[in-house]
């Protein structure tokens, strides 16, 4: 969500579509699969990045940048190669910083030439359309 101040007016809100997601569990391999704790507004095609701390582990997604190549409602799938990646451990007792996964641009949609165009730059809830 994003707070705009407009000088002698009102201060208002717009939710941005997508948004970050938590993440709560990580699928390592030759295709990386992230599952998070809501269903996500992520589209084939678009270009997302991964903050993990540390005591998460898989600490070496984090601001990795890769597109969306597989989804269902509540888990993406990155061409990245996770197989030697340090195993995902969720929750963690005293980590303050959760691991997150945001909107970083558009692309073109996995096996067609299409560009994607529901991805981070379609940046107001449909509501305010």
């Amino acid at each position: 969500m994003s707070i705009h101040v407009i000088p002698g007016q009102t201060i208002f809100t717009e939710v941005m579509v997508p948004s970050l997601f938590y993440i709560n569990a990580i699928n390592l391999g030759q295709m990386t699969t992230v599952q998070f704790t809501e269903n996500h507004d992520y589209s084939l095609g678009e270009y997302i990045s991964f903050r993990v701390s540390p005591p998460y582990g898989t600490f070496e997604l984090n601001n990795q940048k890769a597109i969306v190549q597989k989804l269902t409602p509540n888990t993406i799938t990155v061409a990245i190669d996770s197989t030697n990646y340090t195993p995902f451990v969720y929750p963690v007792a005293g980590a303050n910083t959760p691991p997150v996964c945001v909107p970083a641009g558009s692309g073109i949609i996995p096996g067609t030439a299409t560009m994607n165009l529901e991805d981070c730059f379609d940046t107001l809830d449909p509501q305010w359309v």
